[in-house]
Parts: C-alpha cells; sequence; structure tokens
C-alpha cells in the first residue's frame, strides 16, 4: 500500500487512542508500507506552519524509518502531469496517485481526487 499524506497528518495530529489504533491496524495489514517523497515535502511543510522545525524533522524521520520511500522519477512525472491534466488535480495528489498507479498498489487516503487508484479510506 501506499500511505498518502492525509494518513501521515492524520496519525500526527490524532487526538484520541481509538484513531491512533485505527490507522496503526491499516499499516500492520500491509505486505510493504509505502510513502511517496512528495508526502515527506507536505507533511514537512504542514508542520512548520503548525509546529516547529524539530517537529517537522521528527515526523519526516518517522516516516523514512517505517515506510519504503518512492522518489519520482520521469516516468511518475510525466503520468502524474496526465492525472493532473485529465483530472484538474494539485500536483501533490497527481504525482502521489501516479506513484501508486506505477507500483501497482492501493493508496491510504481520505482525498476524494483519488479517483484513479484503488483506496483504503482512512
Amino acid at each position: 500500500m501506499l500511505f498518502e499524506t492525509r494518513y501521515f497528518w492524520a496519525v500526527f495530529t490524532a487526538q484520541d487512542s481509538e484513531t491512533v489504533s485505527k490507522l496503526r491496524a491499516i499499516y500492520d495489514k500491509s505486505k510493504t508500507a509505502y510513502a511517496s517523497s512528495v508526502s515527506i515535502y507536505e507533511v514537512f511543510r504542514q508542520t512548520l506552519e503548525h509546529e516547529d522545525m524539530q517537529v517537522a524533522e521528527l515526523r519526516a524521520t518517522t516516516i523514512m524509518k517505517e515506510f519504503t520511500i518512492v522518489d519520482v522519477d520521469s516516468a511518475i512525472a510525466e503520468e502524474g502531469a496526465k492525472i493532473g491534466h485529465r483530472l484538474r488535480i494539485p500536483m501533490a495528489d497527481s504525482l502521489i496517485m501516479a506513484t501508486s498507479k506505477r507500483l501497482h498498489v492501493s493508496c491510504v487516503t481520505d482525498d476524494p481526487h483519488f479517483t484513479e487508484v484503488k483506496r483504503v479510506w482512512v
């Protein structure tokens, strides 16, 4: 499974243990847990807006330790551009969706933009 930015934001900002348990169960069920480097960027940036550099670095490090990171290469970039153009969605969503398609895995998200890949709803 490819875990999208909203999954990470939900994990890092959950206020109750039930939500954390539910999210952790999705991770535990995945055979291979992937994350796009784009999600690291988004989590880092959002954290800087709401917290500070130390928390942003900790969150990024956590993702990099627990997930197999998939960088955006030229094939993902091209597919992401096609998806973004076709669906008129933000670049980050397009690139993450293209990564999911490239890996042939479901995407863990609650984002309604993710219409071209199989989703596991958070």
